[in-house]
């Protein structure tokens, strides 16, 4: 591995976002202002992980086999896409003080995630792109996280 390397600084992110997740999760049956609060952080380190992924990485990412490369893509979009309408989702729900449905089955779906990126994604990224790429890329993510 290399200092350049994706998957490094994205495993790192992941972390962080996996703490707040649990954060979260010991507030989601507690005090309104309590679960408001920790969502808020979880959602706003969430949104800005995917925004990366989507603007800063694979806006980026140009595979020489283009058919092998972008098998990944529409399987992500389609996983930020459900993570994204939960967010929305709960976020009205905490708004209107109702109670949060479906954490357990969120974690798990976020953490199916999280290990299709880093055991999929992160690593054909950091092998099919070059280090100037990376640096970029870095530097991108860098910026935004």
């Amino acid at each position: 591995m290399s200092e350049n390397d994706i998957l490094l600084r994205m495993v790192k992110d992941h972390c962080k976002i996996e703490k707040l997740l649990d954060e979260f999760e010991e507030n989601v049956e507690k005090d309104y202002l309590l679960i408001r609060k920790s969502f808020n952080k979880f959602e706003w380190e969430l949104e800005k992980h995917l925004f990366v992924e989507e603007k800063a990485i694979f806006t980026s990412y140009n595979p020489e086999d283009v058919s092998e490369g972008y098998k990944m893509l529409p399987e992500l979009t389609k996983q930020h896409n459900f993570i994204i309408n939960k967010l929305n989702n709960w976020g009205k729900d905490i708004q209107n003080k109702r109670r949060i449905d479906g954490f357990f089955e969120f974690k798990r779906f976020l953490m199916k995630h999280r290990e299709f990126e880093d055991t999929e994604v992160y690593p054909r990224l950091d092998q099919s792109l070059d280090e100037t790429q990376k640096k970029l890329i870095i530097e991108r993510i860098n910026e935004i996280l």
